[in-house]
């Protein structure tokens, strides 16, 4: 029984682990010469982009500023093209960001 209850609490570990979308960006995105935020470990943190960045069909505007959580989910960044989240359109030139999971958090709607 033991044995079944660590197997468990082990795939649920995992499970947990494997629902979070990383997208493992790198110091090349960023613009040189921008100030850059890296954390412990050395992964990004935040910085200006030097080109426009694609993260998991978010299109981020080259010039803008966009940050990391520690897990490499994108926190927030500017748009650079309208972009739907779910049922929420988001303006294009507007700050979008994301709660650590990956949900929406905010974003200016068209209009606004």
């Amino acid at each position: 029984m033991k044995i079944i209850k660590i197997l468990f609490f082990q795939c649920l570990a995992f499970a947990v682990l494997a629902s979070f979308n990383v997208y493992a960006a790198d110091l090349s995105i960023c613009h040189s010469g921008s100030n850059v935020e890296l954390y412990n470990d050395g992964s990004l943190k935040a910085c200006r982009l030097k080109q426009d960045y694609d993260a998991n069909s978010i299109q981020c505007k080259s010039e803008g500023p966009v940050s990391f959580y520690a897990n490499g989910n994108l926190e927030s960044c500017v748009l650079s093209k309208p972009t739907s989240v779910g049922m929420i359109k988001c303006k294009q030139n507007g700050p979008i960001s994301f709660f650590i999971d990956g949900n929406l958090k905010s974003c200016v709607k068209p209009g606004n």
